[in-house]
C-alpha cells in the first residue's frame, strides 16, 4: 500500500508538470484577457510583472510546486479569488453527480451482467445495446437525452441547477454509457466462477442455489468490478465536463470549460491538480475494497 500511495505521488508531480508545460505553449495572453483587448503594452507589461508571467518557466514551475506543496493553488485571474475556493464550491456538486453516475452503471451493469451470466444461452440483444452504448460519445448522449425529455417531453428541467431534477439526465448520461463495462466484466467473471471446480463441489454437495450464488460465484466475480470501479474514476472526470457543460450543472467541470475560454491558467491547473488527486484517492480505495472482498489480495502487496 505504501508504494501505491508513492506512485499516486508521483502520478500527481507528473500531471501538474505536464499541465504547466501545455498550459505554457497555449495561445493566449493572460495579460490581455484580464486588461482587455484595447490594454496599453505598458498595462499589460504590469500585469505580466505582478503575476510573474515573464519569469523562465522552470522558475515559474518551481514557485508553482512550491505553492502547491503549502496548499495554496494560486489565485484566479479573472475572479480575483482563491482557486482552492472557487474549487471547493463547486466540487460537492461534481461529487453528487459523479457519485450518482457510478452508481447507476455499477448496479445497472452489475444486475444484467448477473442475469446474462446465470442464463443457458447469451442475449445477443443485450450484446447490441452494449456495443450501441459503447460507441456513442457522452456529449452526444447528453443532447439526446436532453432533446428527448427536456424539450420534446419536458418531464425534467433544463435551466441549470442542483436540485434531485436537474440530477436526473445529466447522471444517467454518464450512468448509461459506462454501464456496458461492468455488464460485461461481471458476466464474464460470473462465467468463470462458475465454471470453477469449487462451485462445482460446491453444486455436488448439495448446496442451495442461491448460497452457491452469494457465497462462492459472486465474492469470486467481483474483485475485477472493483478494480474497474477505481479506473471509472478517471473516465468519470474526462466525460463530465462536458455532460455539466450541456445541461449547466454547476460543478468543477462548468469552473474548467469557463476557465479555458478566459485563458484563467490557475484555475485551470487548480481542477486538474483536483481531479487527479480524486483519481488517485479513488483507485487507492479501490484496491483496498478488492482486498476486503477477496481475501486472496493482501493490502501489503498491492
Amino acid at each position: 500500500m505504501t508504494r501505491r500511495v508513492l506512485y499516486g505521488i508521483l502520478t500527481v508531480a507528473l500531471v501538474i508538470l505536464l499541465t504547466f508545460i501545455i498550459q505554457y505553449l497555449m495561445p493566449g495572453d493572460p495579460a490581455r484577457s484580464i486588461a482587455g483587448p484595447k490594454a496599453s503594452p505598458e498595462l499589460l507589461a504590469s500585469i505580466r510583472a505582478r503575476l510573474h508571467l515573464d519569469d523562465p518557466l522552470p522558475v515559474q514551475l518551481w514557485n508553482y510546486y512550491s505553492s502547491v506543496l503549502h496548499g495554496d493553488l494560486g489565485e484566479s485571474y479573472t475572479r480575483n479569488r482563491p482557486v482552492l475556493d472557487l474549487i471547493l464550491e463547486r466540487f460537492p456538486a461534481t461529487f453528487m453527480l459523479a457519485t450518482t453516475a457510478l452508481l447507476i452503471e455499477i448496479i445497472l451493469g452489475a444486475s444484467l451482467g448477473l442475469w446474462e451470466a446465470l442464463r443457458r444461452t447469451r442475449s445477443w440483444a443485450l450484446a447490441a445495446v452494449n456495443v450501441a452504448l459503447l460507441s456513442i460519445p457522452a456529449f452526444a448522449l447528453g443532447f439526446l437525452l436532453l432533446l428527448c425529455f427536456g424539450y420534446l417531453l419536458p418531464v425534467f428541467p433544463v435551466d441549470g441547477g442542483t436540485g434531485w431534477s436537474h440530477l436526473v439526465l445529466p447522471a444517467l448520461t454518464l450512468g448509461v454509457l459506462g454501464a456496458p463495462y461492468y455488464s460485461n466484466l461481471v458476466r464474464d467473471g460470473m462465467n468463470d466462477a462458475l465454471a470453477a471446480p469449487y462451485t462445482r463441489t460446491a453444486v455436488a454437495k448439495g448446496l442451495p442455489k442461491r448460497y452457491i450464488v452469494s457465497r462462492h460465484v459472486l465474492r469470486n466475480a467481483l474483485p475485477p468490478s472493483i478494480t474497474m470501479v477505481g479506473m471509472d474514476v478517471a473516465i468519470m472526470f474526462s466525460g463530465i465536463v462536458f455532460v455539466e457543460a450541456i445541461f449547466g450543472w454547476p460543478g468543477i467541470g462548468a469552473l474548467q470549460t469557463q476557465a479555458f475560454a478566459d485563458v484563467d491558467r490557475p484555475v485551470l491547473m487548480g481542477t486538474v491538480i483536483v481531479a487527479a488527486v480524486v483519481v488517485v484517492l479513488g483507485n487507492l480505495a479501490a484496491d483496498v475494497m478488492r482486498a476486503i472482498v477477496d481475501p486472496r489480495t493482501k493490502v501489503g502487496a498491492l
